[in-house]
């Protein structure tokens, strides 16, 4: 429905255009600035002032065409051509063409009975009023400088006996200080383990225990839109699972406080398809002050046919470019994602129209490029600083999370049985991860302990397949690749292991990675 009155503008646009009418604001501005910009300009929503009336636009029509034809605003960093995507906000050359002749015969108002409807907005939630709404029941207090916190508080959540999860809108409470949100569903106890050992309101960790909500539902940066989950996609709630809001939050120069809430909708229908994730992620970053070009890179080969849902691009203050491509069987390269301005603010997920269909053997790659020059005007430092990968605002990072779902589910199924699964788990996890990983060298200040946390953190993100915190033997046996014979995994496995359960939990895994580094 969307899309048909999207459409219909547009036709409005060039209709008016052509014909030479005048234009007025209640005929044919006000709809073009509800779907453009009400968004955002609105009470209680990110942009600074309000964009619903007559006298909200036309005090600021010249302000309004000059940003827009710069095509700072509507903010939408996807360059057309590379990926069809639903949630576009960019105005069509006709709507442009519009508002700039608005400006030039006047501003004029026009009958008011001509005027639509405005759009309402439910308690200032974008998808609307929730099913259920949770807040955190204290305050987080961010200190005034120093360090990033990464606060994880956990969260009740209540699903009603034959609902599902549709979606999730997260909403901070104060956006100056909230770097982004990530959501984890525990079934395992440790998270509340943690939780009940710490005495302070929640408990710190970059990456706590338990696995991604799926999709749209896991996390928010700053002007991403929420969204439900694709067709036939819904999450069920795993019984006795906690829910876990991961907080990066950053401090703003003087003494804040945060206290963010979430609003779950639900559905009564069940999943009819399965979610496959893959993350692309280049670790190697080490980018000297000055460095006005510096790329990044990742890749990996589905294993089955898929589709592409959605994807995330993810970089942080000096990311300036982001490429994403798929290289068919065939050598045909079709291009899923190009930014060529890229902005730390305005970050979002970009759902395809319709689900982009790659076929088994099909080559997925990202490209980064990174400016650490003193000509670039989103540069934090000045003169520029060496920049590393890492979780804090001023560190770096290159990534690309892509959503997939099988084209003919029996293929999964085949591709989940033990006769293959490694093969599959090793065709989802990105090449260049498992190579930055083995050989990224200690950076200076970072001691060999702390390289060993961060790669035992890494591999838990890329290769824990069943997100239960743990690494299996046959996850293990990815890891150490050519590194290690079956007969030395298996011998390190019971080495290590030493709850004896199967599997390597982190402090288990950071032990046999120090053991195999040593070889």
């Amino acid at each position: 429905m969307a899309r048909l009155a999207g459409m219909v503008l547009f036709v409005v646009a060039l209709t008016v255009v052509a014909e030479g009418r005048t234009v007025t604001f209640n005929e044919d501005i006000a709809p073009l600035v509800w779907k453009h910009c009400a968004h955002c300009h609105r009470p209680g929503e990110v942009a600074p002032f309000p964009l619903l009336s007559y006298h909200d636009v036309s005090k600021r029509a010249e302000q309004i065409v000059d940003v827009c034809e710069r095509r700072s605003m509507p903010p939408w960093k996807p360059i057309n051509g590379h990926g069809q995507f639903a949630n576009g906000r960019q105005l069509a050359d006709a709507e442009l063409a519009l508002l700039k002749q608005w400006v030039e015969s006047g501003l004029v108002e026009g009958d008011a009975a001509q005027q639509s409807s405005p759009p309402t907005f439910a308690s200032g939630w974008q998808l609307g009023t929730p099913d259920q709404i949770i807040t955190m029941t204290e305050a987080a207090q961010v200190a005034a400088d120093g360090r990033d916190l990464y606060l994880n508080v956990l969260l009740p959540v209540e699903v009603p006996a034959g609902q599902y999860i549709k979606a999730i809108e997260f909403r901070p409470g104060n956006r100056r200080v909230v770097h982004h949100a990530v959501l984890f569903y525990d079934t395992s106890g440790k998270a509340r383990e943690r939780d009940e050992a710490d005495p302070r309101y929640g408990f710190e960790a970059v990456s706590p225990p338990g696995r991604f909500l799926p999709g749209a539902l896991a996390i928010w940066t700053p002007g991403r839109n929420a969204m439900p989950l694709p067709e036939g996609l819904s999450m069920p709630w795993p019984a006795k699972a906690d829910l876990v809001l991961n907080l990066h939050l950053h401090p703003s120069g003087k003494p804040e406080s945060e206290q963010s809430s979430i609003g779950i909708h639900f559905t009564s229908e069940p999943p009819r398809r399965t979610m496959v994730d893959v993350t692309l992620i280049d670790t190697r970053i080490d980018i000297a002050p000055g460095e006005a070009r510096y790329e990044t890179s990742d890749s990996c080969v589905l294993p089955i046919d898929l589709e592409v849902l959605t994807i995330f691009p993810h970089m942080h203050m000096i990311g300036k470019q982001m490429n994403v491509t798929a290289t068919l069987p065939d050598g045909t390269v079709r291009s899923l994602l190009r930014i060529d301005d890229w902005d730390f603010n305005w970050q979002d997920l970009y759902e395809y129209a319709p689900p982009i269909r790659l076929p088994k053997g099909t080559k997925i790659e990202m490209t980064g490029v990174h400016d650490n020059s003193a000509d670039n005007p989103r540069n934090p430092s000045a003169p520029p600083e060496r920049v590393r990968w890492g979780e804090q605002t001023r560190n770096e990072m290159s990534i690309a999370f892509l959503n997939l779902t099988p084209v003919d589910e029996r293929d999964l199924v085949k591709a989940n049985t033990e006769k293959i699964k490694k093969k599959f788990r090793a065709a989802i996890v990105p090449d260049a991860t498992k190579a930055a990983l083995a050989a990224a060298p200690v950076g200076p200040g970072e001691t060999d302990e702390e390289k060993v946390t961060r790669q035992a953190r890494e591999f838990l993100k890329h290769l824990d397949m069943d997100r239960n915190g743990k690494l299996s033997r046959q996850e293990l046996d990815i890891v150490a690749g050519k590194a290690a014979s079956a007969e030395e995994l298996d011998r390190r496995m019971k080495q290590f292991d030493r709850d004896q359960d199967g599997e390597l939990d982190d402090a288990e895994l950071m032990d046999a990675i120090k053991a195999l580094r040593k070889k």
